[in-house]
């Protein structure tokens, strides 16, 4: 990084992956790889960008070093920290591209993130985009929320769902998991999920950062958004009502966390002399059978988005059961042999049960660790360095 201190940083990055007791390491790994080749390849420009990214790098690092099993917070950290790292990842990823590029070996491809069905996910990775594992524990919300959507309502007229529940509860794979239904997908055209927790990148404003990320998703080219962008707000909010004008878009505006008024009553119509900056909900046409569903933490907030009538929550599977099957899902995927021998897998099913507490998202996280170390450890020891010691030495905790 031709400085003391980007060296010391990567150095001090590397020396930690040493430790064999890191989660997400294979994740780590790889970004030390592409960390190091966009240091090699970078201009002078991009320096200060990537030893910021070697800062964030060495503090999750010590994250994931401390990270525990032993509580609902702890498991949900770890998979906040497995999410952080997928974007740097992807950015990391981009500037290489770009940069290959410029040496003429070959020009990056704008990935569509699945947009031959018109669904995009823009802002969350990992969990965030659709999953390919099966899900357990959600049909009847599915069927309830699709036939709400589809079904009970007027063709023409504008609605707002509020999805709420804990960390963890599976709010975002249940919306994953509606927009990918073949009844909603014929009747919404475009279909989106956008985060709204993601921070801008700078001292960008939130607000802008957001819009930006909707026209992203809804397929407007960056140098088009960026020149409106240019304009301010009001111009994004504007843009952004023009271009969804007389379709039945589906957008998932995902872990929503902002109290300022701007979000809220996502119903309200363009009033006789707009000020498109005053709110969000001018940016969301009204009178063509559009849809807006909000996840949220916070019901309150969910509330004054969409209205109290119109919020649902999601609570822990009733059937406890179901955290097993998402635990092996997590740990058999990509054809990985679950079968550790000298355990008994009844009393480890036991133990899983008991700490997910019914969140889906702990069970999703704990069978991603299981995975890992098995694939790092030699299989008879595979069950000692994952989940079962740590677990069995706290009885008290209640994921």
């Amino acid at each position: 990084m031709d400085d003391e201190v980007g060296s010391y940083l990567l150095n001090q990055f590397s020396g930690g992956l040493q430790s064999s007791k890191v989660s997400w390491k294979r994740d780590l790994q790889e970004l030390e790889k592409l960390i190091r080749r966009n240091i090699e390849n970078s201009p002078a420009k991009e320096k200060p960008s990537l030893r910021e990214k070697l800062y964030r790098l060495n503090n999750i690092l010590v994250e994931c070093q401390a990270a525990s099993f032993l509580s609902r917070e702890g498991i949900i950290s770890l998979w906040r920290i497995r999410n952080t790292l997928k974007e740097i990842k992807e950015e990391l990823k981009s500037k290489d591209s770009i940069t290959i590029s410029s040496n003429g070996n070959f020009s990056p491809q704008r990935d569509d993130q699945g947009n031959s069905s018109n669904v995009r996910d823009t802002g969350r990775q990992s969990h965030q985009s659709v999953s390919p594992l099966v899900v357990h524990g959600f049909d009847d919300e599915i069927t309830s929320l699709v036939k709400l959507l589809v079904y009970e309502r007027s063709k023409e007229k504008f609605s707002a769902v509020g999805i709420t529940g804990m960390a963890g509860a599976g709010k975002t794979t249940l919306c994953q998991e509606i927009i990918k239904r073949e009844e909603v997908k014929k009747h919404f055209v475009p279909r989106i999920l956008v985060s709204m927790s993601k921070k801008p990148d700078g001292n960008k404003d939130a607000k802008i950062a957001l819009v930006e990320r909707i026209l992203l998703s809804l397929g407007v080219e960056e140098n088009t958004i960026q020149s409106v962008s240019n304009s301010g707000l009001s111009a994004l909010i504007c843009a952004l009502h023009v271009q969804l004008m007389g379709k039945k878009y589906m957008i998932v505006l995902d872990d929503a966390q902002e109290g300022d008024t701007w979000f809220e009553n996502l119903y309200s119509p363009l009033p006789g002399k707009v000020k498109w900056e005053q709110s969000l909900a001018y940016g969301l046409p009204k009178g063509y059978g559009g849809t807006v569903i909000v996840t949220s933490r916070n019901k309150d907030l969910a509330k004054k988005m969409v209205g109290e009538e119109n919020v649902h929550p999601v609570l822990p599977l009733a059937d406890k059961e179901k955290c097993w099957l998402i635990f092996k899902d997590a740990v058999e995927q990509d054809g990985t042999l679950f079968n550790p021998p000298n355990v008994e897998l009844e009393d480890l099913k036991k133990e899983i049960i008991r700490k997910c507490s019914g969140l889906p998202l702990a069970a999703r996280v704990l069978g991603e660790i299981m995975k890992e170390k098995m694939e790092e450890a030699p299989v008879p020891n595979c069950h000692t360095v994952t989940v079962h010691p740590q677990l069995s030495t706290d009885n008290n905790s209640n994921v």
